[in-house]
């Protein structure tokens, strides 16, 4: 069957105009912009400086800066000057933006996002995509290791100076190895990726917070920064400073992606409580010191910790330690993160405590006291028996000696 005249030329119409469509389409493709280049370098707490070259863009009327740090939703913005710059149409363009650092802060070890945006004459704006440059310490080339737990312990990175993959390997294990653990403390779904740096010294890390307008105390985490900062000193001691710096990094770290900003509210002795239960050794000095406080019957109210109160000594951190461990093999580790779960949300003292062991403050306090001392009547009735063993055997020398015949 033929088609109409009428049909035959509405199919006509129709192949025109979709030649017409097909052939503007590269028309519109052609019309961006030719040349874009956007970027950013900086010196270590001085100056951050942003650039930007283009050409074939259109007449250029304005250019405008944007960027923001680490996750903060909140942008800054700079109107940056065009200068004798050409701005006619088709002229290549560079403008640059220096940041002074000495007087804007960035927080260290952070992301810095920026963009810009172009204004032009008779045309809609320009946006040139966000880009990141990571704002690090740069005075050491930092090595790198990157792993990642399948089994859902979060991606690491290990940055550490100085020659070799020992270094870095070994951190990464002690990570992999507290991790487990301490994911099942924390009220945490995910955990997020995140940085650890090793500083050869304390000087190195002390210089390289203030640089950055920061006020360094050794044994300080600054889990904001969404990483890790610690030091090893000797290499023949690693192991013990990477398990105390790591154990008190990450539990701090974990308690901050957990609970964001209540994690600062939270009374000491809980992170320094998490830190010792993942670490992985007895600290002999703390164990020394809770031992010579139950026997001079000097130990800290757990009223006291839970004000509060720094954990500023071998006492307090001692107690901290031994008091979560013992909450959490009593009650369980569920318990644990009703703790912190209810210290996040702003309960007091007696209510976060009923609520993770149904027991008072004090009547908790008692209960691990009564179990650090339970065991000491052991010691002492086996510590008699062994005095008494040696008395006897004494006393059966002595009567041999009498005993024995004497020669003519």
């Amino acid at each position: 069957m033929t088609a109409s005249p009428v049909r035959r030329l509405c199919l006509a119409a129709l192949a025109i105009l979709l030649g017409l469509l097909l052939r503007a389409a590269p028309v519109a493709a052609q019309a961006e912009p030719g040349m874009v280049l956007s970027t950013a370098d900086y010196v270590y707490g001085q100056t951050m400086r942003f650039k930007l070259a283009a050409a074939d863009v259109g007449q250029i009327e304005s250019i405008t800066l944007f960027f923001r740090v680490g996750v903060s939703p909140d942008a800054y913005s700079v109107d940056v000057p065009l200068g004798d710059a050409a701005v006619a149409a088709g002229a290549p363009l560079e403008v640059s933006y220096a940041l002074d650092l000495t007087q804007t802060r960035l927080p260290p070890f952070s992301p810095v996002t920026y963009w810009w945006r172009i204004e032009r004459a008779g045309g809609e704006a320009l946006l040139v995509p966000e880009q990141v440059v990571s704002y690090v310490d740069d005075q050491f080339t930092w090595n790198q290791l990157v792993e990642t737990d399948e089994a859902g312990g979060g991606s690491v990175r290990i940055h550490w100076t100085g020659e070799g993959e020992g270094l870095g390997r070994q951190a990464a294990d002690l990570v992999f190895e507290m991790l487990p653990r301490l994911s099942r403390l924390v009220p945490l779904d995910r955990i997020l990726p995140f940085d650890v740096y090793l500083y050869p010294s304390t000087a190195d890390l002390g210089a390289a917070l203030r640089l950055a307008g920061r006020e360094y105390q050794p044994g300080q985490t600054y889990p904001d920064l969404g990483v890790i900062l610690t030091t090893v000193v000797n290499l023949e001691t690693a192991d013990a400073e990477l398990r105390d710096g790591l154990a008190r990094g990450l539990a701090d770290l974990l308690l901050y992606q957990a609970v964001g900003q209540a994690a600062y509210t939270l009374p000491p002795w809980l992170g320094r409580g998490l830190a010792g239960m993942v670490r992985g050794q007895t600290d002999p000095v703390l164990d020394n010191t809770l031992r010579s406080a139950l026997s001079s019957e000097t130990t800290l109210p757990l009223a006291e910790l839970c004000a509060g109160a720094a954990v500023d000594t071998d006492l307090a951190a001692a107690q901290s330690e031994a008091l979560l461990s013992y909450i959490a093999a009593t009650y369980g580790e569920a318990a644990v993160r009703e703790l912190l779960t209810a210290f996040a949300g702003g309960a007091d003292c007696e209510t976060a405590v009923r609520a993770a062991t149904q027991l008072t403050p004090g009547q908790l306090d008692a209960a691990w006291l009564r179990s650090l001392r339970g065991g000491e009547p052991g010691r002492n009735v086996a510590e008699m028996a062994v005095w008494g063993v040696l008395l006897m055997a004494g006393f059966g020398f002595a009567a041999l000696l009498l005993l024995r015949p004497r020669r003519k």
